[in-house]
């Protein structure tokens, strides 16, 4: 495995970590792997190393290239979805240097990097995000998306403290709803895996199911698992996520497996 860090601005600030695994001569499937590019949570605040690396290395072992991406935080919309967007173009413009195919190229997120990760999703042909960019719309368009108990909606259910550092202490109803990301989605929009527990006291579950009911309204394919208990911040459900012990959580964990078998069915891997 090859791991290489590249800034994705000028002032340093946002930079993104490849986990690049190794070629193997003769092999094509090696040659361009499908990858994900992993936008941890932190409430916008900061960005979680506890959903970078582990999850990452849980995608390798399945074959993909991974890039985890510390984007801008504590700024107003839209400073983090620019670094993402223009981290999505830059790795698909690279791909035959990160030897992936430009087109399995899937978005996750946790918790608020699922609204990042969502924002692309469903925000990949809004003109603000691709005359800022300067390419064409589809070079922005992930081929699917994997939101992990995912902040999506300013309107039902919100993470306040996450739209309070998008929008402001005085954010109208109208700007919340123009983030909610259940109002984004549209017959383009990729195919989408969701994960949440029900109990989760931070971020509502109710995100998750606004968000797999707006996908069945525009018949985007969606896969939604929602577990009956665990907190919010699950990452991989293991030691190396950093969780409590009684949070080790076999059956939620099975998100993993899960959520690979989606990405391998929805973008032909």
């Amino acid at each position: 495995m090859t791991v290489k860090t590249f800034s994705i601005n000028p002032e340093k600030t946002a930079f993104v970590k490849a986990y690049l695994p190794d070629c193997i001569a003769g092999l094509p499937y090696c040659e361009k792997r499908p990858s994900v590019v992993i936008f941890p949570g932190g409430g916008y605040e900061h960005c979680s190393e506890r959903e970078g690396e582990p999850i990452a290395l849980q995608y390798l072992a399945a074959g993909y290239a991974a890039f985890v991406v510390t984007y801008t935080c504590n700024a107003r919309f839209p400073a983090a979805l620019m670094d993402a967007a223009y981290t999505f173009y830059k790795i698909r413009a690279r791909a035959e240097e990160f030897h992936i195919d430009p087109a399995k190229i899937a978005v996750l997120g946790c918790s608020a990097g699922g609204h990042i990760a969502g924002c692309l999703a469903t925000m990949w042909n809004d003109s603000m995000v691709v005359k800022s960019i300067g390419c064409e719309p589809e070079e922005l368009r992930p081929d699917a998306a994997v939101l992990c108990y995912p902040v999506i909606s300013g309107v039902t259910a919100p993470h306040e403290g996450s739209f309070k550092v998008l929008l402001g202490d005085e954010a109208s109803r109208s700007d919340l709803s123009r983030l909610s990301l259940e109002n984004r989605v549209t017959p383009k929009t990729p195919p989408i895996f969701l994960w949440h527990t029900a109990n989760d006291s931070s971020v509502s579950a109710h995100n998750s199911l606004v968000m797999a009911k707006a996908c069945i309204s525009n018949k985007i394919p969606v896969e939604l698992h929602l577990f009956d208990e665990g907190p919010h911040g699950l990452s991989c459900c293991d030691k190396a996520s950093g969780v409590n012990e009684s949070y080790y959580l076999p059956n939620v964990r099975r998100w993993i497996p899960l959520s690979i078998e989606f990405l391998n069915k929805y973008m032909d891997v």
